[in-house]
């Protein structure tokens, strides 16, 4: 069948280019990026073909964490999860040292449960984690996700978090990019329903909220709406909670929206904005232990700006790095 060989062996490829040097040099890392170029676009090439013929190719694939996934290739996240063991780096060491027995997290947008499940292990069975998706296909997945790593300690929210009760459109993303699922239109999705939405805080009890160390929102054009919601409860999170927000502006359905008016009531709480490194291109993946921290976002007039994308950490912590 299409790809069933010859995409295992462009992936030991790939993985041979990978190092786990916690620093990189730049020469180095071009050298490496350069040697992926042939396998990693062949393989692109050979799942996009077998997409259009066959139907996704499904693998199994396995964190550098020891998350077990379900990879259905070429989706983004699934097929980076099966080629390179990683998703977005730079995160996932953050939540490794921010989370600890016991303690709690909240997915906003927990697709297939990367994060989900890598916050269920680190929490162990004392903590608690709420995972909230609203697609019923990728939840499906999500619990997928937890029955391969025999999960018990993760709540699911089959509903989108938003600033209101009541029902939104769902738009699918791409067999390529499920990721951007999404209750805003964007880049030509197609709707598929509604599904019901409503404020974070009557989605998550009051407990789990008052227990999460992190809070995670990537919803794709929604988080504006998002946050909003959040607002009236945000006394109930501790005050060591933070949330790692991805922003992207440009969905937002208020054109006159900027970064600095969703964040400012964040700001006026005693929050500080921290920017978290993020890159999607494949190369950035050979190097997943050459990490940085989130470092504070000194100038405030850099959010003035609609940018396509902001990754940020709200933490009422005040120092130069989390």
């Amino acid at each position: 069948m299409i790809g069933a060989v010859l995409v295992p062996a462009c992936r030991a490829c790939l993985r041979a280019l990978v190092t786990r040097k916690p620093r990189t040099g730049r020469v180095e890392r071009v050298l490496r990026a350069l040697l992926l170029l042939p396998p990693f676009g062949f393989a692109l090439v050979l799942l996009r073909l077998r997409l259009w013929v066959l139907g996704p190719l499904t693998k199994d694939g396995v964190t550098d964490d020891g998350v077990q996934v379900r990879c259905r290739l070429p989706d983004l996240i699934q097929m980076y999860v099966y080629f390179f063991g990683v998703w977005e780096p730079d995160l996932t060491a953050f939540l490794r040292r921010r989370l600890a027995p016991g303690q709690g997290f909240v997915d906003v947008g927990a697709n297939v449960g990367c994060m989900t499940a890598l916050a269920a292990r680190r929490t162990g069975a004392a903590g608690r984690v709420t995972a909230v998706e609203p697609s019923p296909p990728v939840l499906d997945e999500l619990r997928e996700t937890l029955r391969r790593n025999a999960l018990t300690n993760v709540d699911l929210v089959a509903a989108a978090a938003s600033d209101a009760r009541g029902e939104l459109v769902l738009y699918a993303g791409p067999q390529h990019n499920v990721g951007l699922t999404a209750t805003v239109a964007h880049r030509g999705l197609q709707a598929v329903g509604t599904v019901p939405a409503a404020p974070l805080g009557e989605l998550v009890p009051a407990a789990v909220l008052a227990s999460a160390r992190l809070v995670k929102i990537d919803v794709e054009g929604a988080e504006d709406r998002v946050l909003r919601g959040l607002l009236p409860v945000l006394d109930r999170l501790a005050p060591d909670a933070e949330l790692i927000v991805e922003l992207s502006p440009i969905w937002w359905q208020d054109a006159a929206l900027r970064p600095i008016d969703v964040l400012r009531p964040f700001l006026d709480r005693g929050f500080h904005v921290y920017l978290l490194p993020n890159d999607y291109w494949p190369w950035r993946y050979l190097w997943p232990a050459d990490v940085a921290p989130p470092r504070r976002l000194r100038d405030l007039a850099q959010l003035e700006r609609r940018v396509p994308r902001l990754d940020i950490v709200l933490s009422r912590v005040s120092a130069d790095e989390l």
